[in-house]
Protein backbone atom coordinates (compact mmCIF):
# COMPACT_ATOMS: atom_id res chain seq x y z
CA UNK A 1 0.00 0.00 0.00
CA UNK A 2 3.15 2.20 0.47
CA UNK A 3 3.20 3.00 -3.60
CA UNK A 4 -0.06 5.32 -3.17
CA UNK A 5 -0.46 5.64 0.01
CA UNK A 6 0.22 10.01 -0.15
CA UNK A 7 -1.88 10.02 -2.98
CA UNK A 8 -5.21 7.92 -1.86
CA UNK A 9 -4.73 9.97 1.73
CA UNK A 10 -4.65 13.12 0.19
CA UNK A 11 -7.64 12.09 -2.17
CA UNK A 12 -9.88 10.99 0.92
CA UNK A 13 -8.81 13.87 3.24
CA UNK A 14 -12.66 15.98 2.55
CA UNK A 15 -13.69 12.58 3.00
CA UNK A 16 -16.28 12.18 6.40
CA UNK A 17 -16.82 8.04 7.42
CA UNK A 18 -18.08 6.26 10.02
CA UNK A 19 -15.54 3.51 10.44
CA UNK A 20 -17.44 -0.45 9.30
CA UNK A 21 -15.98 -3.14 10.68
CA UNK A 22 -17.11 -5.08 7.93
CA UNK A 23 -14.48 -2.85 5.92
CA UNK A 24 -11.63 -3.21 8.28
CA UNK A 25 -8.50 -5.16 7.35
CA UNK A 26 -7.00 -7.18 10.67
CA UNK A 27 -4.65 -9.33 8.96
CA UNK A 28 -3.07 -7.86 6.04
CA UNK A 29 0.58 -6.59 7.57
CA UNK A 30 -0.69 -3.33 7.09
CA UNK A 31 0.55 -0.63 9.30
CA UNK A 32 -2.71 0.61 11.69
CA UNK A 33 -2.51 3.89 9.69
CA UNK A 34 -2.15 1.98 5.93
CA UNK A 35 -4.62 -0.49 7.19
CA UNK A 36 -6.94 2.26 8.61
CA UNK A 37 -6.79 4.46 4.85
CA UNK A 38 -7.14 1.42 3.25
CA UNK A 39 -10.27 0.74 4.86
CA UNK A 40 -11.70 4.18 4.12
CA UNK A 41 -10.78 4.12 0.77
CA UNK A 42 -13.15 0.52 0.67
CA UNK A 43 -16.10 2.28 2.49
CA UNK A 44 -15.33 5.49 0.05
CA UNK A 45 -16.06 3.13 -3.33
CA UNK A 46 -18.94 0.97 -1.14
CA UNK A 47 -20.53 4.40 -0.89
CA UNK A 48 -23.68 5.18 -3.11
CA UNK A 49 -24.04 8.86 -2.09
CA UNK A 50 -21.10 9.38 -3.90
CA UNK A 51 -20.74 9.32 -8.04
CA UNK A 52 -18.54 7.13 -9.79
CA UNK A 53 -17.85 10.75 -12.06
CA UNK A 54 -16.35 12.20 -7.99
CA UNK A 55 -14.79 9.43 -7.32
CA UNK A 56 -13.17 8.72 -10.77
CA UNK A 57 -12.18 12.87 -10.76
CA UNK A 58 -9.05 13.95 -11.71
CA UNK A 59 -9.04 10.81 -14.41
CA UNK A 60 -7.63 12.20 -17.83
CA UNK A 61 -7.40 9.89 -20.14
CA UNK A 62 -10.23 8.69 -22.49
CA UNK A 63 -12.15 5.79 -21.54
CA UNK A 64 -13.82 5.70 -24.90
CA UNK A 65 -12.29 2.30 -26.03
CA UNK A 66 -12.06 0.65 -22.57
CA UNK A 67 -14.31 -2.37 -22.56
CA UNK A 68 -14.06 -4.00 -19.06
CA UNK A 69 -15.88 -7.25 -20.83
CA UNK A 70 -13.58 -7.30 -23.94
CA UNK A 71 -9.95 -6.25 -22.70
CA UNK A 72 -6.47 -7.38 -21.86
CA UNK A 73 -4.00 -8.14 -18.83
CA UNK A 74 -1.92 -5.44 -20.12
CA UNK A 75 -4.36 -3.08 -20.41
CA UNK A 76 -6.07 -3.86 -16.67
CA UNK A 77 -2.51 -3.36 -15.25
CA UNK A 78 -1.70 -0.17 -17.56
CA UNK A 79 -5.05 0.86 -16.18
CA UNK A 80 -4.28 -0.42 -12.23
CA UNK A 81 -0.98 1.93 -12.30
CA UNK A 82 -3.10 4.80 -13.39
CA UNK A 83 -5.75 5.19 -10.91
CA UNK A 84 -3.04 3.65 -8.18
CA UNK A 85 -0.67 6.92 -9.41
CA UNK A 86 -4.01 9.34 -8.99
CA UNK A 87 -4.73 8.40 -5.90
CA UNK A 88 -8.20 6.33 -6.65
CA UNK A 89 -6.89 3.32 -5.55
CA UNK A 90 -5.15 1.68 -3.38
CA UNK A 91 -2.14 -0.89 -4.11
CA UNK A 92 -3.97 -3.54 -2.96
CA UNK A 93 -7.25 -3.08 -4.99
CA UNK A 94 -5.00 -1.94 -7.79
CA UNK A 95 -3.09 -5.79 -7.36
CA UNK A 96 -6.82 -7.20 -7.74
CA UNK A 97 -7.90 -5.13 -10.95
CA UNK A 98 -4.07 -5.18 -12.72
CA UNK A 99 -3.42 -8.88 -12.13
CA UNK A 100 -6.49 -10.51 -13.05
CA UNK A 101 -5.96 -14.08 -14.94
CA UNK A 102 -2.75 -13.66 -15.28
CA UNK A 103 -0.83 -16.48 -16.33
CA UNK A 104 3.09 -17.63 -15.55
CA UNK A 105 5.76 -19.84 -16.93
CA UNK A 106 8.18 -22.31 -14.98
CA UNK A 107 10.48 -19.14 -14.97
CA UNK A 108 7.92 -17.00 -13.77
CA UNK A 109 7.32 -14.65 -16.33
CA UNK A 110 4.35 -13.55 -17.66
CA UNK A 111 2.71 -15.28 -20.48
CA UNK A 112 -0.77 -13.87 -21.34
CA UNK A 113 0.01 -9.86 -21.52
CA UNK A 114 -2.34 -9.45 -24.54
CA UNK A 115 -4.76 -12.75 -23.78
CA UNK A 116 -8.62 -11.11 -24.04
CA UNK A 117 -10.59 -11.71 -20.95
CA UNK A 118 -13.89 -10.30 -19.25
CA UNK A 119 -12.99 -8.75 -16.03
CA UNK A 120 -16.17 -8.61 -14.43
CA UNK A 121 -17.12 -12.43 -15.35
CA UNK A 122 -13.27 -12.87 -14.00
CA UNK A 123 -13.99 -10.71 -10.54
CA UNK A 124 -17.72 -12.54 -10.03
CA UNK A 125 -15.21 -16.36 -10.24
CA UNK A 126 -13.17 -14.76 -7.33
CA UNK A 127 -16.02 -13.35 -5.43
CA UNK A 128 -17.94 -16.64 -5.76
CA UNK A 129 -14.59 -18.75 -4.37
CA UNK A 130 -13.74 -16.44 -1.98
CA UNK A 131 -17.05 -16.95 -0.75
CA UNK A 132 -16.29 -20.81 -0.87
CA UNK A 133 -12.91 -19.92 1.90
CA UNK A 134 -15.50 -17.71 4.00
CA UNK A 135 -17.73 -20.37 4.22
CA UNK A 136 -14.94 -22.79 5.30
CA UNK A 137 -13.70 -20.85 8.31
CA UNK A 138 -10.76 -19.14 6.48
CA UNK A 139 -10.73 -15.40 7.87
CA UNK A 140 -8.09 -14.15 5.14
CA UNK A 141 -10.94 -14.32 2.81
CA UNK A 142 -13.41 -11.62 4.06
CA UNK A 143 -10.96 -8.95 3.81
CA UNK A 144 -10.21 -10.18 0.10
CA UNK A 145 -13.55 -10.15 -0.42
CA UNK A 146 -13.81 -6.53 0.71
CA UNK A 147 -11.17 -6.20 -2.12
CA UNK A 148 -12.47 -8.05 -4.48
CA UNK A 149 -15.76 -6.36 -4.29
CA UNK A 150 -14.12 -2.76 -4.47
CA UNK A 151 -12.49 -3.82 -7.38
CA UNK A 152 -15.44 -4.74 -9.01
CA UNK A 153 -17.03 -1.45 -8.44
CA UNK A 154 -14.34 0.44 -9.81
CA UNK A 155 -14.55 -1.63 -12.86
CA UNK A 156 -18.47 -0.64 -12.88
CA UNK A 157 -17.63 3.09 -12.55
CA UNK A 158 -14.44 2.79 -15.39
CA UNK A 159 -17.28 1.18 -17.42
CA UNK A 160 -19.90 3.79 -17.07
CA UNK A 161 -17.57 6.45 -17.52
CA UNK A 162 -16.36 4.91 -20.79
CA UNK A 163 -19.84 4.45 -22.32
CA UNK A 164 -19.86 8.21 -21.30
CA UNK A 165 -17.60 9.52 -22.79
CA UNK A 166 -18.71 7.28 -26.13
CA UNK A 167 -21.85 8.93 -25.91
CA UNK A 168 -20.44 12.53 -25.51
CA UNK A 169 -17.83 11.77 -28.40
CA UNK A 170 -21.07 11.04 -30.97
CA UNK A 171 -23.24 13.85 -29.63
CA UNK A 172 -19.51 16.23 -30.78
CA UNK A 173 -19.49 14.35 -33.95
CA UNK A 174 -22.88 15.13 -34.82
CA UNK A 175 -22.93 18.90 -34.01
Amino acid sequence: MLYSFDAVQARLEDYVYVPDKNFKLTSNGFPSMEASLAQKSRQYWADTSIPSEVKLEGLDFDLSEFDPENTTTRELMNLSNALEDLGIIDRDVGFHIGSMNCDFNSAGNQTNFDKKIDAFAFLRFCLDSTKKYIDEGHGFAKEVLVSTNTALTVMVALKEQGEKTRKNSLIDALV
